[in-house]
């Protein structure tokens, strides 16, 4: 399973995305309720993608067709976001608040999306802006 793993950084902390199956996954969350770690205490139907924070780890369904994992490695990248930037202190963002978090995180997703998935995918982005954007 460990060579499966893609690691990335988010404001400089290093993270890991896995790919399990439905039932690995539910395993997976039983295993840690065992430790006192969250459980909702309701059987998931299915499980799109799933971020731990403390264990900086995303798990995604590896039987999803590529752009619904597109779509929820996204969703995913946007709670390693938050909870590096701004923890879930606030847990009321007005709508100001949640396009600049789209804004500051947009182009450090975009590049971990297109790494994750190439050479499946092809994203059509000038590349002297995304230089200019990283210098």
């Amino acid at each position: 399973m460990e060579e499966n793993n893609f690691k990335f950084k988010i404001n400089n902390e290093d993270w890991i995305i896995k790919e399990l199956s439905q039932q690995e996954i539910k395993e997976y969350q039983k295993e840690r309720s065992k430790f006192g770690y969250r459980d909702d205490g309701e059987e998931c139907g299915r499980y799109y993608g799933v971020t731990y924070i403390d264990e900086q780890i995303i798990i995604l369904d590896k039987d999803l067709p590529i752009q619904r994992k597109m779509k929820t490695l996204i969703h995913e990248l946007t709670h390693c976001y938050i909870a590096t930037t701004i923890t879930h202190l606030e847990n009321k963002y007005d709508e100001e608040f949640v396009a600049d978090i789209v804004a500051n995180s947009f182009y450090i997703i975009l590049d971990v999306v297109t790494r994750y998935f190439q050479p499946n995918i092809k994203v059509n982005i000038d590349n002297d802006m995304l230089n200019r954007f990283f210098e």
